[in-house]
């Protein structure tokens, strides 16, 4: 009977040093993963997991860290491993975290099913309904280019070039005209003080006047990115983590 009691105190001491030990991995991976360390912080996740196999918040906090490694596949596995957890707050997480990795790998039919079952356990999650539709429309983009005839593919790629050709000897024409402002005459040293401050004054001008022509050449091309496409440039919202209240 002794024998049997020891035994027991023996199991609740070790199962305590091991939560422990798997905690304290999490905890160092956690802060090693704020000061985006990542390789070290994934082998405290690991070093959790050798103690613990299935703990979901390990396992969920390493996948985490494979994504911002930018190893998707990986961060799926781990994700799903900590489906385990059976916890709602944890599920949509999970889901929605899945969602982008296999967005960031253009899976965009297996990202908006992420994305659904996210907000099938929290409907009003509005990181979940910005991702969906951003999954939405880059999926109807791709469809829309793959209906192009070869022909309109052609066009697009022709009138690609052309700008991207205009605007590099838009480039080389400035900077040639810089090269020629450069190279201009100083006024000779004898010469009366006010006409080298009328040229002086005229080159500032002249400078000034380039700056504004680069400037505005500059927000018009931006504005012409901004409106072209202007649903795929919006960034998919970030990955979530746990925290100590979550677990």
């Amino acid at each position: 009977m002794r024998l049997i009691s020891l035994m027991i105190i023996l199991l609740i001491g070790f199962s305590a040093v091991l939560a422990q030990s798997v905690r304290g991995n999490i905890n160092a991976g956690n802060k090693k993963y704020e000061t985006e360390n990542f390789d070290e912080a994934l082998n405290n996740y690991q070093n959790a997991l050798l103690d613990d196999p299935q703990n979901p918040v390990a396992h969920f906090n390493e996948g985490d860290t494979y994504y911002r490694l930018e190893k998707y596949d990986k961060a799926i596995e781990s994700f799903q491993k900590s489906l385990s957890a059976k916890e709602l707050a944890m599920e949509s997480k999970i889901h929605y975290n899945i969602g982008n990795a296999y967005f960031k790998q253009n899976k965009l039919m297996e990202s908006i099913d992420s994305y659904k079952k996210a907000l099938e356990i929290y409907p009003d999650d509005l990181d979940a309904k910005y991702n969906l539709e951003l999954a939405r429309a880059k999926l109807k983009e791709m469809a829309d280019k793959q209906q192009q005839s070869p022909q309109q593919q052609q066009q697009d790629q022709q009138q690609q070039k052309q700008q991207q050709e205009g605007q590099n000897e838009e480039q080389e024409g400035q900077q040639e005209q810089e090269q020629q402002m450069a190279q201009q005459d100083r006024p000779e040293p004898d010469q009366e003080g006010e006409e080298q401050d009328q040229q002086t004054e005229q080159l500032q001008k002249n400078e000034e006047q380039m700056s504004r022509e680069d400037a505005e050449r500059i927000l018009d091309a931006l504005k012409n990115d901004e409106q072209e496409n202007q649903e795929m440039r919006r960034p998919v919202k970030a990955t979530r983590r746990l925290t100590d209240k979550d677990w």
